[in-house]
């Protein structure tokens, strides 16, 4: 029953109309759903994100080699919304990169619960302040203390799931 009302809410939560987590891409579109019907704190971030004036397009990573997955510090705006761009490397095992994919999200709904990160500007100056001492090893990224936890949370919960 439990895992009858999870698909159900997997394939409503992700009405194209609805969502704001998009993509067009059928892989992307596969660990998305896999994190909804798998992880809690998955779902959770989708709400969170359905809730806002956020809407994130996933798409597979071609760039910035060195780094998994990132948030593209270009913000559109338009209609009221916030229009934001999230890439991942789509290389590795499905538990890795839904959880990379969580730790993405997580810095869309950082920057969805900062009415000031509105363009590129205020994205970076909500990273700056956000900025985790952990760092990610590269000079032109930031990282946080919470996409860092939601990761974990996201890792273990795929993994208790098998």
């Amino acid at each position: 029953m439990v895992a009858m009302m999870v698909l159900s809410w997997v394939l409503t939560a992700q009405d194209p109309n609805t969502s704001h987590v998009r993509t067009n891409g059928p892989l992307v579109r596969s660990l998305i759903e896999q994190g909804l019907a798998r992880s809690e704190t998955f779902r959770r971030l989708v709400d969170t994100l359905n809730q806002s004036d956020v809407v994130v397009y996933v798409d597979p990573k071609i760039t910035r080699q060195t780094l998994g997955g990132y948030l593209s510090h270009s913000i559109v705006t338009a209609g009221g919304r916030r229009y934001l761009h999230i890439a991942v490397d789509l290389r590795g095992g499905d538990i890795r990169l839904v959880s990379l994919l969580a730790h993405e999200l997580q810095h869309a709904v950082e920057v969805s619960q900062d009415s000031d990160a509105r363009d590129a500007k205020g994205v970076a100056r909500l990273f700056a302040r956000l900025a985790s001492k952990q760092g990610c090893g590269s000079s032109n990224c930031e990282e946080t203390e919470a996409a860092l936890e939601v990761q974990a949370a996201v890792d273990a919960e795929l993994k208790a799931a098998r």
